[in-house]
């Protein structure tokens, strides 16, 4: 293993820049880190040539395109773009007397001290085919146990800028893993802090190094990257005054008034586990000072952080999603006046159910609770622009009882989750979203509120459909043979993204295809599930698992 730091080429305009994070951003510092990594077959030499053929001028083919010395080439151009990656991330002073208020985040770059993108090389001895079943495999399996892939063990420890720890100084926001195999694979990996990062854009980053890379290779000037970094932006999208010293009371109800979570963290330590008990403690420099009503304290009785997580993948295809919409759009009288439910809407309510089921909870009448993760780019007048960086993202929530959700009684329990999953993310509004944000940016202190939660009565879906992170191509013309995207395992994490491998359907789906611009839905979808053990044995055994009430299966084979 060797480990070093890549800093941008100098400019002449050396001058060090201090930028405060968003408001989003700041609320998402205890979130897990943004982490992926995108595993690449190495290429039969003896194919190489035949592969060439059918490759445009901008691939080369083989150990070429995936040496680490060529990455480590195309990350540094790469970087130049991304300067803010290598700067010192760092709390920002806390002085009320000149309005800044607590525990707000700030990057400074452009110095010559800046920590700068770690990178890490490694090998393994195995080759990535012992390690890893190809994507028609697993798909082929229909369920994949996820947890026999050696992620942790791959992924070599480090140490991110306020992740942990208290510390910052010196530690970068961003690490690069190159990882190469004993049969000639790769792996690129990413891990960036999550006010840095979210999957959005992170994604951009590994396509804007990518494009460099194909560039660098071909001898040909790389296309423009025009990453965005302005928080601001997403700042003076807030409705009202931020700098107040107090909120107004109008847009905190608009705000208070949507669905989500808000539970105190600092009203917590009651029951609260041992590892976790110095979140709960308010800050020294807050003490003494009015941080306003308690409010709601997590439930850590329904979350055993003990239990054993199951972790596996789920495989749908593009039939079985549609049966699944078919099925939460045919009760009328349920869907009459609302909002059109989409097909991620019905693919939720489907797995919520299962897990409702599997949890043993579908008599029962208090609420359960699905949190989703809702980026705001395309919910604010203007949309941020293509290119924004950071993590303008929310966690909105859905309430139902197990019995609204699971009941067998109930025919039409899929058409009821499929609207009220609808019905919440609808709220979310260029409307509504201005309120939040002045919301947020007058709390004391973002790392007090807790928007999702895990363990028996909760879940959070997180979704990267629609990134393209299966369309990531460093030069060797192949898709990824797998995107490992890094979540929590925890008693109720699910994932949500495109399977990575072609579908050829049915000669209307084909059809389609031509006409149109592919949608997720028209290729097979995979869905990480992270759940408790007995709770994960329980939902495979489901029958509707495999046959839904329409009798059209709904794990499908390649």
């Amino acid at each position: 293993m060797e480990t070093t730091r890549i800093v941008p080429t100098p400019i002449f305009d050396n001058t060090t820049h201090t930028v405060p994070l968003s408001i989003t951003d700041n609320w998402t510092l205890r979130w897990s880190v943004t982490s992926a990594v995108w595993y690449y077959n190495s290429v039969d030499p003896q194919s190489e040539s035949l592969i060439a053929e059918e490759l445009d001028s901008h691939n080369v083919v083989g150990t070429a395109a995936l040496a680490t010395d060529a990455l480590v080439k195309s990350l540094r151009c790469t970087i130049d773009s991304y300067r803010l990656w290598a700067g010192q991330l760092h709390w920002m002073p806390y002085d009320p007397s000149r309005g800044q208020r607590h525990a707000r985040l700030a990057v400074t770059y452009g110095s010559s001290s800046d920590p700068g993108v770690e990178l890490i090389r490694a090998s393994c001895p195995s080759s990535l085919a012992t390690l890893l079943p190809d994507a028609q495999e697993r798909l082929s399996q229909q369920t994949w146990d996820a947890s026999f892939f050696p992620s942790d063990r791959l992924l070599l420890p480090t140490s991110l800028a306020l992740i942990g720890t208290d510390q910052h100084e010196g530690l970068p926001c961003v690490s690069v893993q190159l990882t190469t195999f004993a049969c000639g694979a790769v792996g690129i990996g990413i891990r960036a802090v999550h006010p840095i990062a979210d999957a959005t854009t992170l994604v951009q980053f590994v396509k804007d190094w990518s494009s460099n890379h194909r560039a660098m290779l071909a001898d040909t000037h790389p296309h423009p990257i025009a990453p965005v970094f302005d928080p601001a932006l997403l700042d003076h999208a807030a409705a009202g005054d931020i700098a107040a010293l107090d909120p107004d009371p109008n847009l905190i109800g608009v705000s208070r008034s949507l669905p989500m979570h808000r539970y105190d963290c600092w009203s917590s330590a009651e029951g609260c586990p041992a590892p976790m008990l110095p979140l709960t403690q308010i800050p020294a420099d807050l003490r003494g000072t009015d941080i306003g009503p308690r409010g709601e304290p997590l439930p850590w009785s329904e979350w055993d952080l003990s239990a054993p997580v199951a972790h596996r993948h789920l495989y749908f295809t593009p039939s079985a999603i549609k049966c699944m919409w078919d099925e939460a759009t045919s009760y009328t009288g349920v869907l009459s006046g609302q909002p059109p439910i989409s097909r991620l809407d019905a693919l939720l309510a489907f797995l919520w159910r299962l897990l409702v089921r599997a949890r043993g909870m579908e008599k029962d009448r208090t609420n359960v609770h699905l949190g989703i993760l809702l980026g705001l780019r395309s919910r604010l007048s203007p949309p941020l622009p293509d290119g924004f960086l950071g993590s303008p993202v929310t966690v909105a929530r859905v309430s139902l009882t197990g019995e609204e959700i699971a009941s067998p009684s109930h025919p039409s329990t899929l058409a009821t989750v499929a609207q009220a999953i609808r019905c919440t993310t609808a709220q979310f509004t260029p409307e509504t979203v201005p309120a939040l944000l002045h919301d947020m940016a007058h709390v004391v202190d973002p790392n007090r509120f807790w928007v999702a939660f895990y363990g028996r009565r909760h879940a959070v879906v997180n979704s990267w459909l629609n990134l393209g992170a299966y369309d990531v191509d460093f030069g060797s013309g192949a898709p990824p043979r797998y995107v490992d995207v890094i979540m929590p395992s925890v008693d109720g994490c699910i994932h949500i993204m495109e399977a990575g491998v072609p579908w050829h359907g049915s000669d209307e789906d084909s059809e389609r295809s031509r006409r149109e611009e592919r949608r997720w839905y028209d290729e097979p979808v995979c869905v990480s599930l992270h759940l408790a053990e007995d709770v994960m044995d329980r939902l495979l055994e489901d029958p509707g698992l495999i046959e839904g009430n329409l009798g059209c299966r709904l794990v499908g084979r390649v």
